[in-house]
C-alpha cells in the first residue's frame, strides 16, 4: 500500500517538474529572442533576357531586365536604353521598341508577323554597351483537333469535378518539343506540377517510339488541376507551342531549380542560356532565353 501511495506521489511530482520546465522553456524561447540583421554580399550584376516570341498577329514582348538583391522587395529594375531586334529571312530587321520598365514589344498587325517555319530567327541586343546575340528555328505546332472532358468522384487526392483532355497529334518523320499551357476562364492553371511545366518530346516525355502518335494521356489530360478540376460553366482553354530542344532543356532545368528542395537538395545555380556575344561565346554576364514558337490553340465551354 505505501508502495502504491509512494508510486503515486512521485508520478505526480514528476508531472509539476515537467510542467515547470515546459514553462520555463516557453518563457525562455520568447525572451530570448532578437533580431538579427545579416551583412550578405550584393553580388555582381547581371543582364536578365526574357525573349519568348511567337509568330502570332498579337503585341510580342521582349523583356531586358537586371538582376538585383534578394531582399529587394520590389520588381527587378527594367533597362530603359537597350537596342532589341531580331533578323529574320532576306534580311528583314524587326525593330521592338522600348515601352515600358524594359518592355521592348512589337506589334506584327502594322509591321507583319514574324512567321517563316523553319528559319533560323536571330535575336540581336545592345545593353550596356555590350553586344548579345541568339538564334532560334521557328517549328510548327500541330493542331488541336478538340477538348474533350469527363465527370469524376472525388478520390484520394483529386477532388470532384471535370477533368479535360486535348487531343492532338505530333507530326511524323521528325523531332519535335513541345510546351503546353492550359487556362480556365481565360487564368493560367495552377496544375499540381505547374513548377515542372507539361513539356513533350513528340508525344511523349521523351519522345521515343512516340513519333507521330497522339500525345500520350499524362501530356493531353495535364490541363487540369486536380485540386480545383472544372464545373459547369468553365471555359478550358489550351496552347500548343512549339520550341526546340535547346529552350526545352533550359525549361527543364528551370523546373529542376523549382523544386529544388528536401533533404537532397542540390546547391542553386545559374540555368544555361542560349545567349551569346556576337562571337557566339557564352558570357558569364547574362541570363534568359531567346525562342521562336508557333502557337495551336482550342477551347470549349464545360456545359
Amino acid at each position: 500500500m505505501f508502495l502504491q501511495f509512494l508510486t503515486t506521489l512521485t508520478f505526480n511530482r514528476m508531472k509539476k517538474i515537467l510542467y515547470i520546465l515546459l514553462i520555463a522553456s516557453i518563457f525562455t524561447i520568447y525572451s530570448c529572442e532578437d533580431k538579427i540583421d545579416l551583412d550578405l554580399d550584393t553580388g555582381r550584376t547581371q543582364l536578365v533576357i526574357d525573349a519568348f516570341v511567337s509568330s502570332d498577329s498579337t503585341l510580342q514582348t521582349i523583356r531586358v531586365t537586371q538582376t538585383a538583391s534578394y531582399f529587394l522587395n520590389s520588381p527587378t529594375p527594367g533597362v530603359s536604353n537597350a537596342a532589341v531586334s531580331i533578323e529574320g529571312p532576306n534580311n528583314t530587321i524587326y525593330n521592338f521598341s522600348h515601352n515600358s520598365n524594359g518592355n521592348y514589344t512589337y506589334d506584327p498587325s502594322t509591321n507583319g508577323r514574324i512567321d517563316s517555319i523553319g528559319y533560323e530567327y536571330k535575336l540581336k541586343i545592345t545593353a550596356n554597351n555590350k553586344d548579345y546575340m541568339s538564334v532560334s528555328t521557328l517549328n510548327p505546332s500541330p493542331v488541336i483537333d478538340s477538348i474533350t472532358y469527363n465527370f469524376e468522384e472525388e478520390e484520394p487526392g483529386a477532388e470532384e469535378g471535370y477533368y479535360a483532355q486535348f487531343w492532338s497529334r505530333d507530326f511524323a518523320g521528325r523531332r519535335d518539343w513541345y510546351w503546353i499551357k492550359a487556362f480556365k476562364n481565360k487564368d493560367p492553371i495552377d496544375t499540381a506540377s505547374y513548377a515542372q511545366y507539361n513539356l513533350s518530346q513528340d508525344a511523349a516525355f521523351s519522345g521515343d517510339a512516340a513519333d507521330g502518335f497522339i500525345f500520350i494521356v499524362p501530356i493531353r489530360a495535364g490541363i487540369t488541376n486536380e485540386d480545383e478540376p472544372f464545373i459547369i460553366g468553365d471555359s478550358v482553354s489550351v496552347e500548343l507551342i512549339s520550341i526546340n530542344e535547346v529552350v526545352w532543356n533550359y525549361l527543364i532545368q528551370v523546373s529542376t531549380q523549382a523544386n529544388n528542395g528536401g533533404l537532397f537538395a542540390t546547391p542553386t545555380a545559374n540555368i544555361r542560356t542560349n545567349i551569346t556575344d556576337i562571337a557566339g561565346q557564352v558570357q558569364n554576364d547574362v541570363l534568359g532565353v531567346f525562342s521562336m514558337s508557333s502557337i495551336s490553340r482550342n477551347s470549349i465551354i464545360i456545359e
